[in-house]
């Protein structure tokens, strides 16, 4: 099968620094992850929450999935505003 002629076109692919960079994202995530579920199970203890008016004992495992989850949210959230920015 021949080429075409035009085949000093270069292809759209992305950049070998941005798959880098993703790689290198995904890396650190899956690092953090395990770093604070390591974290997590190692810290079983009961603890007292206060929230306002609302005391509560709970694992520290569980007070740990909590502010994690609002921290993913809360920085999801910022990500997205700075995007927005930028366009």
């Amino acid at each position: 099968m021949a080429l075409p002629e035009d085949s000093n076109e270069q292809t759209t692919s992305p950049e070998p620094t941005t798959h880098r960079r993703r790689d290198l994202r995904l890396v650190a995530t899956g690092v953090l992850l395990a770093l604070g579920i390591w974290f997590a199970v190692a810290n079983t203890q009961d603890v007292t929450i206060r929230f306002w008016l609302v005391s509560t004992r709970t694992p520290l495992v569980s007070a740990l999935a909590i502010a994690a989850v609002f921290g993913a949210g809360i920085g999801i959230l910022a990500t997205r505003r700075f995007r927005r920015r930028g366009e």
